[in-house]
């Protein structure tokens, strides 16, 4: 039984071995070929940072996420005028291959510049949320650093824009983007910015472009 059991890791390891190889060339092909469909995008998004606070660093963001999310622009079911039309043209490959790019940039450590009670508001609503209001703790999803995680996607948080930021979460409680459902995550996002107040938006958004 044993020898039985050495056979099959000694023919099944070159087989795994190459599939993990294969895969590692296919994701640095994606990511060479999302840089020169970037062009456009790095006008607004920079390539670490943004050029504007009112627009998303995309920089280490979950691939998951910005795959869901272009989809997304592209297919109606979010609306901005600018992201909307960039989209438009884009194929299933593309935005694989800019979700890849963007995923594969280590991103730009952001700063805490609001006032220590802000921050400190802030701070106690990502790592404890808010139990008399059913408002869970945002560190739950995106983890202690705001890195999210990829499968589920649930975007990458920390060192955004704290404007960008306080703006999602208005998106969020008044659902204007959305067309139809972007899904669950979404959904979840508009409950819980639901029973946030501004100041307490602002709270958060300010914590977060510092969280690292």
């Amino acid at each position: 039984m044993q020898n039985n059991f050495f056979l099959k890791i000694k023919f099944y390891y070159p087989i795994l071995f190459a599939v993990i190889i294969n895969s590692a060339f296919a994701d640095q092909d994606s990511i060479k070929a999302g840089e020169q469909k970037a062009m456009l995008c790095t006008a607004c998004h920079g390539v670490e940072k943004s050029v504007n606070p009112e627009w998303p660093n995309l920089s280490q963001q979950s691939k998951k996420y910005l795959v869901d999310q272009l989809h997304a622009f592209r297919d109606g079911k979010r609306k901005n005028a600018l992201m909307s039309s960039q989209a438009m043209g884009l194929s299933d490959e593309d935005i694989e291959d800019l979700a890849a790019y963007y995923n594969s940039i280590p991103a730009d450590k952001g700063s805490l510049q609001a006032d220590d009670d802000i921050i400190a508001l802030g701070q106690n609503i990502y790592r404890g949320g808010i139990y008399e209001r059913d408002v869970p703790a945002c560190i739950s999803c995106h983890g202690p650093k705001g890195l999210g995680i990829d499968r589920t996607g649930y975007p990458k948080i920390s060192g955004q824009h704290s404007v960008y930021t306080h703006n999602r979460l208005k998106n969020y409680k008044e659902g204007y983007d959305i067309k139809d459902s972007v899904g669950k995550n979404y959904a979840i996002m508009s409950s819980i910015s639901f029973r946030l107040s501004n100041l307490e938006m602002k709270a958060l958004s300010e914590y977060l472009q510092g969280l690292y």
